[in-house]
């Protein structure tokens, strides 16, 4: 190889591995923007090639994207593609090979370092038997320090062109691979074919594994659209935006799918599943894994000013905070409330259908009166929100809902059977509606209730003989075990999902590297999901332990590591009683922290008791208990308020509160 042949790139600092691996971290958005560089390159044709789950190797796979468009030759390679923040649309205006340019801020090319550590650059023109190869190392791109500037030389070659190879285009060979799994090929499909436009999908075919990509099938309930055409609107400023959207039959599985994606300039701008952040207060929010749509809104990148720019530079989202976005935010906003609460009626309509249809359900719901009827047509509306009559939990959340209008005539079992007791016919139709009504049910709930709060009682003698946290040689006996038997004493909204894990393990899993590396062997006791999908760290310490400060900042260094994947995370820590910390200032300053809640055994004992105790009197039938007479009262008093008016007489005022029981 002659040391004459060789291109140069002027780098600062370490602005390649900065803007290549960190900017393009997730895998098929990177494709995607390596992909945008076809289509300026004016291809009509783009091959990726991933390997497949079953021969994956980070060290030997390579990922390749090669396309049919016009090449490039020794000039243009340094004097274009080499320029690392080249504005494209200044140099050529805003369109190229009768095409919309993609490509604004010149480091798309650099995608391919958030894949592979060497990135192979092979291209050719039209007419040339050989074409160009060169490799960009990204450890050579590393070595440069901060601050400096440095001209990094790739040393180039020509080499024959495959005969299967398009007559010109360009290939792009990413090896050294930086992630340990297989990238999702499925995914890869509908990340490309929901982040370009049609018009990209009808003048520029895209093959994954030699199958070209289409639009994903889905079971489609209702489309704005018959013919898969958009809508089209004009903002009060004049601006014309454009969309269409699908509700689906079943959940969408995938949140790639999910949500609207906004285009521009045939690509995406904001990339699914986005709901222009109305996802948490819509009165329909369960509507969101049933809607599907685009929208194009070309303004949004229009010129070539930078400085103007309301795209992030991996093309995930736009900058909302920008001040010409707020009218598209706000129409946004309005259409997908409406689209949400259309979505919810339909399904709910449908499956209110599908109950009154079904033959069991027709002859339950005869025997009922007209207006437990509509109740209960109401609540199906509600639940089709949430579940569709394919669900295989459906029939059983329709069966309890039923059932509990049923119940409202189990108060008065006994006048019936005291009424028919002469009659054997008659008897049996009650005895047969009492074991309709799963009376053997109760017992079980009854067994369970029970069981729960001797395990409860087990707890509070375990914290007052100050048991160990673990298991030891003194005794078997231990916190820890039994808090992983029944997580459900840690709080009974958590999901406690893994216990004693190390964080940097937990990190793998959910496909995070970057983590730092005392992470790898620091354990957690447990882990668990609490509302709205908050990640709760659980520490324990044993009754009797006197927690230090430094135990309590440990739990911080999980936090920041944790929040890598789940940004609303928050700590517990479960101790004794005694904190060692330096004031009574910082201490209150602790106890003040909203994400930090510390947690004695005795309280968390006490919560856990509560949300059974009020329970047991009325399952064990105790009638000498008072709180079996105060839930008679409750029920007697809960009949004359729906029967009649809320007014309390003189006499019920001076009985007091009612029962203040969860």
């Amino acid at each position: 190889m002659s040391n004459t042949k060789k291109f140069e790139m002027v780098i600062l600092g370490r602005i390649i591995e900065h803007l290549g691996s960190m900017m393009y971290k997730h895998r098929s958005p990177s494709i995607a923007e390596l992909v945008a560089n076809c289509w300026d390159a004016g291809a009509e044709r783009v091959w990726i090639t991933v390997p497949e789950k079953n021969e994956y190797s980070p060290e030997n796979s390579k990922i390749v994207i090669m396309d049919s468009g016009e090449g490039m030759d020794e000039n243009s390679i340094q004097s274009c593609y080499l320029i690392v923040g080249r504005n494209r649309r200044q140099e050529q205006g805003t369109e190229n090979h009768n095409r919309k340019i993609m490509g604004r801020k010149g480091i798309g090319k650099l995608a391919g370092f958030g894949l592979a550590d060497n990135v192979r650059v092979i291209t050719w023109k039209k007419g040339s038997s050989s074409a160009i190869r060169f490799d960009m190392p990204l450890s050579q791109l590393k070595k440069t320090k901060a601050g400096d500037t440095e001209t990094i030389t790739f040393p180039w070659e020509n080499e024959d062109k495959q005969k299967e190879w398009p007559e010109s285009g360009t290939r792009i060979e990413l090896s050294s691979l930086r992630h340990t799994t297989a990238i999702d090929i499925d995914s890869l499909k509908e990340t490309l074919s929901r982040r370009f436009s049609r018009t990209v999908h009808g003048e520029m075919k895209i093959f994954v594994n030699d199958i070209e990509i289409c639009e994903p099938q889905i079971d489609v309930i209702y489309s704005s659209s018959e013919d898969g055409g958009f809508c089209k609107e004009s903002l009060k400023s004049g601006q014309v935006v454009m969309y269409r959207y699908k509700f689906s039959q079943k959940p969408i599985p995938s949140k790639e799918m999910q949500g609207f994606t906004i285009q521009a300039n045939e690509r995406t701008a904001q990339a699914p599943p986005f709901f222009f952040n109305v996802e948490t207060t819509a009165s329909s929010q369960h509507s969101t894994r049933y809607l599907t749509g685009e929208i194009i809104a070309d303004f949004i990148d229009e010129g070539d000013d930078d400085q103007k720019d309301r795209i992030s530079t991996d093309r995930q989202e736009l900058d909302w905070e920008k001040e010409e976005l707020a009218e598209l935010r706000e129409w946004g906003e309005s259409l997908t409330r409406r689209l949400l609460r259309e979505c919810a009626e339909l399904h709910g309509t449908e499956l209110e259908n599908w109950v009154l249809a079904d033959e069991e359900f027709q002859l339950r719901l005869n025997i009922l009166d007209p207006a437990c009827r509509k109740e209960i047509g109401g609540f199906l509306k509600i639940l089709g929100q949430k579940t569709t009559p394919e669900d295989e939990r459906t029939r059983s959340l329709a069966d309890s809902l039923i059932r509990a209008y049923e119940f409202r005539v189990f108060h008065d079992v006994i006048d019936d059977i005291q009424k028919v007791g002469d009659d054997p016919e008659k008897l049996e139709d009650v005895l047969g509606r009492l074991h309709d009504w799963k009376v053997l049910e109760s017992r079980a709930i009854l067994e369970i209730v029970q069981g729960r709060l001797s395990i409860i009682n087990k707890l509070e003698h375990m914290i007052i003989n100050d048991t160990p946290e673990t298991a030891s040689s003194r005794t078997h006996d231990n916190l820890h075990d039994l808090l992983a038997e029944y997580p459900w004493m840690f709080n009974p909204d958590w999901q406690v999902f893994t216990e004693e894990k190390s964080v940097g393990k937990q990190l793998r899993e959910w496909g995070i590297r970057d983590y730092s590396e005392d992470m790898k062997n620091k354990r957690v006791d447990f882990l668990a999901f609490g509302k709205d999908g908050e990640l709760v760290i659980i520490e324990m310490k044993r009754p009797s332990h006197a927690v230090e400060y430094n135990e309590i900042r440990k739990l911080d260094d999980y936090q920041v590591e944790l929040q890598k994947v789940h940004p609303n995370c928050r700590k517990v820590l479960l101790y004794g009683g005694t904190l060692n910390v330096a004031s009574d200032q910082k201490k209150e300053s602790l106890q003040n922290q909203d994400d930090l809640e510390l947690l004695q055994w005795s309280e968390m004992f006490a919560r856990a008791r509560r949300y059974y105790a009020h329970y047991e009197a009325v399952l064990k039938g105790d009638v000498h208990d008072p709180k079996f007479a105060s839930k008679i009262n409750e029920v007697v008093r809960t009949r004359q308020v729906l029967e009649t008016t809320a007014h309390r007489s003189k006499e019920d005022r001076q009985r007091g509160l009612g029962s203040p029981d969860p």
